[in-house]
């Protein structure tokens, strides 16, 4: 059995991967060709058989700027592994995306990634992490007399009933409302997770720092981002 594994186009040529099966194993097969149009005897036609992807794709990687031609085929067994090379190569010769913007769409689409440029959030996995307790407010509902007799012994409302709430922001309490806590805040650096209605804090080790109840505090997170600008993708 033999498929594709990696092909790229290019005016009057390809650069390929072919991956052979048999009972003996796999082998690679890498093919350049490239057309001649002067009727000079200038066309290229190279084949090389090695025991691993990784070999003919490299001898690509080193020769051609692959990826400002067009990516046609990545087998799904090496996509990610194309894709690390990938953003490698870019950041080596410093590509931008204006130089890029020929062919950064057929990587995408090959790839399924979608490519970014800019300050990337750390590998770590570390986040910036705000955490503000809910304010407990309780409110009265109350209702007036109307009956004489409570009018004149000076009863003028009956309470009607008490609601609880819990809310995030309260900058203004009306007078039928109570406060039961009031508002804190701390921020720090961690990795966030959840189990239940539980919201967990760990370090940057993997050892819990924090740990409360979720539907009685607000949680905000912003990455936090590398120094310098540089390529990365995130999956599609």
């Amino acid at each position: 059995m033999t498929e594709t594994v990696f092909e790229i186009l290019a005016e009057g040529g390809s650069l390929t991967i072919e991956r052979k099966r048999s009972r003996n194993g796999e082998k690679f097969i890498y093919h350049h060709s490239e057309m001649d149009l002067t009727d000079e005897g200038l066309g290229v036609n190279e084949k090389g058989e090695y025991k691993t992807f990784e070999q003919p794709f490299q001898l690509i990687n080193s020769k051609y700027p692959w990826f400002k031609l067009h990516l046609k085929t990545v087998h799904e067994d090496y996509r990610n592994y194309v894709i690390d090379e990938l953003i490698k190569s870019l950041m080596y010769q410093g590509l931008t995306p204006d130089e890029l913007r020929y062919s950064q769409k057929d990587l995408e689409k090959t790839l399924n990634i979608k490519l970014e440029f800019g300050f990337q959030p750390l590998k770590s996995g570390l986040q910036n992490i705000k955490v503000r307790n809910l304010i407990e407010l309780t409110e009265y509902d109350y209702q007036e007399f109307t009956d004489q007799h409570a009018q004149e012994i000076g009863q003028k409302f009956k309470l009607k009933g008490k609601y609880k709430m819990w809310t995030d922001e309260q900058t203004f309490y009306p007078e039928n409302m109570e406060i039961i806590n009031t508002s804190n805040e701390f921020e720090t650096i961690g990795k966030l997770e959840v189990s239940g209605n539980t919201i967990i804090i760990k370090n940057e080790f993997g050892q819990i720092e924090y740990a409360f109840s979720s539907d009685k505090f607000f949680v905000s997170t912003t990455p936090i981002l590398s120094k310098s600008k540089g390529w990365f993708y995130k999956s599609v």
